[in-house]
């Protein structure tokens, strides 16, 4: 269970950095005004499916994480 909360965490972080990278990206590419957006203007239809799931996945890591720590404890 370890294992796979780890791996969710992971995953999850992942996500997260991978969505404000591209968020990152998208705003310096914003500030030129000669640059063709690269995305839609709408900024919940781009990242919140992205943000959604690595804070899920982030979550979900951590409440097995916690839930297993305190199986083995009791």
């Amino acid at each position: 269970m370890r294992n796979i909360a780890t791996l969710f965490m992971v995953i999850g972080l992942a996500g997260l950095l991978v969505a404000g990278g591209l968020n990152l990206y998208a705003a310096c590419f914003a500030a030129n005004r000669d640059a063709a957006p690269l995305f839609s203007t709408l900024w919940w239809t781009r990242w919140f499916p992205l943000y959604l799931s690595g804070l899920s996945l982030l979550g979900i890591g951590l409440v097995w994480r916690v839930s297993g720590r305190r199986l083995r404890e009791s």
